[in-house]
């Protein structure tokens, strides 16, 4: 599945470093300048996750989120704020914002790409995963009979995909620790030579 991703963001390299990041064959990026120009063009790209600069001109990342929310097709819709280092936050207006993270810029690639991901699937998959089904259930002569074999094999691929869906999450999850851990031990080591 391709993501489509709006970032908007005056500084051409900061859309370069987004378009990098997320360079893969999984998402489909729409640059923008300034919070105006997403607002004309939303429902053309229908995103799965917009990416505002807070301190664009001349519509502002606080005022294009704000638009953006206040649409009902896209209420569902990730919204990702992008803040420099420098750059102040507006508290007050942020808090009136239903967003899903700040991301202070410059990024680390690997890990915002992982980030954008993992928000678009979070944002999709569903809420709860069904109740699981007891084996004798399924097994049921009268189930057998009265299930259509091409029902049977949609409800089985459902559950694949779901399965994939939460496997591809763990491993995601672990290399994020394991990576994590391995950064520390580097970071210990680099310590304990040094005194």
């Amino acid at each position: 599945m391709v993501y489509k991703v709006i970032v908007t963001d005056s500084s051409p390299s900061i859309q370069k470093a987004v378009k990098m990041a997320l360079s893969d064959s999984e998402f489909e990026i729409y640059a923008f300048d300034d919070g105006k120009e997403v607002m004309e063009h939303l429902s053309q790209i229908n995103p799965d996750a917009v990416l505002l600069r807070l301190s664009i001109l001349p519509k502002d990342g606080y005022e294009a989120g704000r638009y953006l929310k206040s649409q009902e097709q896209f209420k569902k819709t990730s919204l990702i704020l992008l803040k420099g280092v420098f750059e102040p936050l507006d508290r007050e207006r942020v808090a009136e914002l239903d967003y899903d993270e700040i991301v202070q810029v410059p990024f680390a690639s690997e890990r915002f790409a992982q980030l954008v991901r993992d928000i678009i699937e979070r944002k999709n998959d569903p809420q709860t995963l069904p109740e699981v089904l007891e084996m004798d259930e399924i097994s049921s002569p009268e189930l057998q009979t009265e299930l259509d074999p091409g029902i049977k094999a949609f409800v089985r691929q459902e559950f694949l995909e779901v399965e994939r869906k939460l496997e591809k999450r763990i491993k995601a999850q672990l290399l994020s620790e394991i990576k994590a851990w391995l950064l520390n031990k580097l970071e210990e080591i680099k310590q304990e030579r040094k005194s």
